[in-house]
């Protein structure tokens, strides 16, 4: 059964507030944050280390909630049955539809709950903004 995409649909969506953050992102010297705490507090606490995003990215993750981008569809099914594929082969995002772009998405933002830094990885590798700039190049063609 073929996963359901999630809701509102994309051409229901402004995809503009989230797509301004592509010149911020893709800025040579922006910084997207790092990795803070940790260590040890007393003899038997100690404290987790955890990641401190930058004020732009903070908000950019508010955007995509806000603005229903990031919204409930079960993106880790997805990203088993070849979502993934995506990420670990760059070149086919040159290839990926809007409705994948999303999922891609959806599960960047998503899988940084689950796993700490995973975030700031893609933000650091550039691939978030590789993905942005698929976006954006899939919205100007649709307008």
């Amino acid at each position: 059964m073929p996963i359901a995409p999630p809701q509102p649909p994309n051409d229901q969506l402004d995809w503009e507030p989230a797509l301004a953050y592509l010149p911020i992102l893709s800025a040579p010297d922006f910084d997207p944050g790092d990795w803070a705490g940790g260590g040890q507090l007393g003899p038997n606490h100690y404290a987790t280390r955890y990641v401190a995003f930058s004020e732009d990215i903070e908000r950019f993750i508010t955007c995509l909630y806000d603005t229903d981008i990031v919204a409930g569809t079960d993106w880790t099914t997805w990203l088993r049955e070849g979502g993934e594929a995506f990420y670990v082969e760059p070149d086919r995002l040159a290839e990926a539809t809007l409705e994948q772009c999303r999922m891609l998405l959806i599960a960047h933002v998503r899988a940084d709950r689950f796993s700490e830094g995973h975030l700031l990885e893609t933000l650091r590798s550039g691939h978030l903004v590789q993905l942005l700039q698929r976006i954006r190049t899939l919205v100007d063609q649709d307008a």
